[in-house]
């Protein structure tokens, strides 16, 4: 399985699983539609950690664009830390084959 064929939505939702986990608090819905901050409680320390686990997980870090005038993007949902996730792998380099 190619990085871009991941389910991007798991891999959000068990980031923010981890970090639930790992600060002790209770497990929550994660709806797409669902506030980042308000709904789900989650502050820029909790993003950024999410961040870190996403990048581990699958490869890319769509916040570290090299290019100053790279539009930004919108990250108040689920949805839209996995649309800005999808981006990144769409945009990827792919490896090339190797040859026989």
């Amino acid at each position: 399985m190619t990085p871009s064929d991941r389910d991007v939505p798991a891999a959000v939702r068990a980031a923010i699983d981890a970090v639930y986990r790992d600060t002790g608090r209770p497990r929550r819905e994660v709806p797409a539609a669902a506030l980042l901050g308000a709904d789900l409680g989650l502050d820029s320390l909790d993003l950024a950690q999410i961040v870190v686990l996403l990048e581990r997980d699958l490869g890319v870090d769509p916040f570290r664009d090299p290019s100053p005038t790279a539009p930004r993007v919108p990250l108040r949902t689920v949805e839209h830390l996995v649309a800005a996730y999808r981006a990144a792998l769409a945009a990827a380099p792919r490896p090339l084959p190797r040859a026989p």
